[in-house]
């Protein structure tokens, strides 16, 4: 009986340790950004940036009017053209939210697998990287990456650093749904920023629910400059 209770425990460690270093690596995603490092984000100071929030603001207004013009039958959804660009896991950029002080590592993709690592980026028919201005989901688990995403408000500041670009979204709404809920991946014409991740975000084990935090695109900037 003291054999079979030595080798019980022997394979609990084993798993525990298991487990606790899949936690411990999916947590480095997750960094400290002090408020220092993004207080001049929302301000650029030269034209070049200054040019480039003008075109965004002029291509969201055509896109409007062109989307006021057509008719009311369904488009054929569209498949995002950088669906292929990338290889799944591989790191593709980062999430930064100044109001709570954290970015995130971001990567290509959202199953299981891709989640351990940190932030997943989904790209599929119905949703696509922020350079193609539609709609961006990101996801992430709440006990690694996504710990303080309660914390975020409306109004707040995120940014997504993209392909030498960093795009900045102003959060909009907050809600919680049920996991399975097919509503809130879906196709949108407007550049939107869609973060989502289990609830309750304190829950020990499979959440039943999801939250999340929907934004706008107000501006992009050149990383380099």
């Amino acid at each position: 009986m003291n054999k079979v209770l030595v080798v019980i425990m022997f394979f609990g460690v084993l798993i525990a340790g298991f487990y606790g270093y899949q936690w411990w690596d999916g947590t480095k995603a997750a960094e400290k950004v002090p408020m220092e490092e993004t207080e001049d984000w929302s301000n650029p100071g030269n034209e070049s940036v200054s040019k480039e929030a003008g075109k965004l603001s002029s291509q969201i207004n055509e896109e409007e009017t062109q989307k006021n013009q057509k008719s009311k039958s369904p488009d054929p959804v569209t498949m995002s053209e950088e669906i292929s660009k990338y290889e799944k896991g591989e790191n593709v950029g980062r999430v930064v939210i100044p109001s709570i002080e954290m970015g995130y590592t971001t990567f290509w993709g959202a199953d299981p697998e891709v989640l351990k690592q940190g932030v997943g980026m989904y790209v599929s028919e119905w949703t696509t990287t922020p350079a193609e201005k539609r709609h961006t989901v990101l996801s992430g688990h709440r006990e690694t990456v996504f710990t303080e995403l309660g914390d975020v408000k409306k109004d707040d500041s995120i940014f997504v650093e993209y392909d030498g670009k960093r795009y900045e979204y102003k959060v909009e709404k907050m809600w919680v749904t049920d996991a399975d809920d097919r509503s809130v991946i879906v196709e949108k014409d407007e550049a939107t920023l869609t973060l989502s991740t289990c609830y309750p975000l304190d829950f020990i084990g499979d959440a039943p629910d999801r939250y999340i935090i929907q934004s706008k695109l107000i501006n992009v900037n050149d990383m380099d400059e």
